[in-house]
């Protein structure tokens, strides 16, 4: 994504207010992606929509929508860090007429293991025939866009991309509504599913756009993926990791069945997803500032190495990327834990403001800080993909899923006290084996 950084970074060099607005809400787009706007427009649906129906009904439809985005998060997983591995070399190799090939190689998969994985939907639910087929069919675009998430730093129209997620979910939310006060639960789901499918066609039509080659898929991904396969489990655990912890909670005591395999935590889960919403600055702040700034360094470097540069200089390189890792580290502390501090703080205000139990706030203050140990954990994981300590990430993945699988389920037997307890130790577990690993590569990088 350093392509997409550098890119956005031009947007604020004019310096004027309405330049830097501009580059914020790009960046900010960017860089959350559809699942911060997905809560976003669910909330706003649970506020307006929900007196059109049941408040079951609605339950069901937002327990759905979760699923989908959670379960298509851990499917594609599993290829997204290959298939950014393959398009960085094809646009390294500027071989650029092989990128279409390789997307449309891509959703065809996704398509294929999407509707696998998105079977419980349409034959389990006991929703009627038009509710399923659509969550069935919202499935599969959820995991395609995904997909094409990895293919906009080849993208340089950013208009497009930012347009496309604000009117696709501004559909979801006015069709949502006015499809719900006819159809109800169905049309419900069929008007949030329009809004996705149209920022599924909206990426794609920008991607394909980009390139003159046709949209053919190519096999050479494959053969691609085969020399690689750390990097699918790396993907895979790291996901996983994520929402382990939420899956425990659906499944335990806790829990309330919502439908059929449908099962939901809301004490745990709203804190949760709230939570998330604080670290779209720390997402912005990165992409913008803290990728490209370290991959300057890191490029420089090995540039120096390429050209047998004199020792001296090399090892001056090397101090400066292990600077920037410092720096990065100490300016997303600085972003995240003003945010964080500041939610702490008024943690109870936010919490009655949105009209949701004292319970929650427990868990809440815990998942603050939980997510902003996770994105110190998501800096360093990406700074090992670039020197490639694959073996490394993959321990360090394993550590995140495995920890927070195993704390979580302690906390359930522990008690209410300590719900999100399990989640906040399994990132600092993480967090700790990811900076020594990265600090024993640094001091051998040579």
């Amino acid at each position: 994504m350093a392509g997409i950084g550098f890119h956005l970074r031009k947007l604020f060099k004019p310096d004027t207010f309405i330049d830097n607005f501009r580059a914020v809400i790009y960046s900010g787009t960017i860089a959350s992606g559809p699942i911060f706007f997905s809560i976003i427009c669910l909330a706003l649906l649970g506020f307006f929509a929900k007196s059109q129906m049941q408040p079951q009904q609605f339950d069901v439809f937002t327990v759905t929508v979760v699923y989908i985005f959670a379960f298509s998060l851990i499917a594609t997983g599993t290829t997204q860090l290959v298939l950014s591995r393959y398009l960085s070399d094809l646009i390294y190799e500027k071989n650029y007429h092989a990128i279409a090939p390789a997307l449309s190689t891509a959703l065809v998969f996704t398509i294929f293991i999407q509707a696998i994985f998105g079977l419980p939907l349409l034959f389990a639910l006991h929703a009627e025939v038009f509710y399923r087929l659509t969550a069935f069919g919202l499935f599969i675009i959820v995991g395609c866009i995904w997909q094409l998430m990895v293919f906009l730093s080849a993208v340089k129209n950013f208009n497009s991309i930012v347009w496309a997620f604000f009117i696709g979910v501004l559909l979801s939310f006015i069709l949502g509504y006015v499809l719900a006060q006819n159809a109800g639960l169905s049309g419900l789901m069929h008007g949030y599913a329009l809004g996705q499918f149209t920022i599924f066609l909206v990426l794609l039509w920008r991607v394909v756009g980009e390139f003159n080659s046709p949209l053919r898929p190519a096999f050479a991904f494959f053969s691609f993926m085969k020399k690689l396969p750390a990097l699918l489990f790396i993907g895979l655990f790291y996901n996983l990791g994520i929402w382990i912890d939420k899956i425990l909670f659906w499944y335990s005591d806790v829990g309330e069945n919502i439908d059929a395999f449908l099962y939901a935590s809301s004490l745990y889960d709203n804190a949760m997803y709230l939570a998330y919403m604080t670290i779209i600055p720390s997402y912005t702040y990165f992409l913008v500032k803290v990728e490209t700034s370290f991959y300057s360094y890191f490029r420089s470097f090995f540039q120096t190495i390429l050209k047998k540069d004199a020792l001296q200089l090399i090892e001056e390189k090397k101090e400066a990327i292990a600077d920037s890792v410092r720096e990065s580290l100490l300016g997303l502390i600085k972003v995240q834990g003003l945010v964080t501090v500041l939610c702490l703080f008024y943690s109870d205000e936010i919490l009655v403001a949105l009209n949701m139990s004292h319970l929650s706030i427990l868990i809440f203050e815990k998942a603050l800080v939980a997510l902003f140990l996770q994105m110190l954990v998501l800096t360093l994981m990406i700074f090992m993909m670039y020197f490639d300590i694959r073996k490394e990430l993959l321990v360090v993945s394993g550590l995140f899923v495995f920890s927070n699988a195993i704390l979580s389920f302690l906390s359930l037997q522990m008690g209410i006290a300590f719900y999100g307890y399990g989640y906040l130790f399994a990132n600092f577990i993480t967090l700790s084996a990811a900076y020594w690993y990265l600090n024993e590569h640094l001091k051998n990088l040579e």
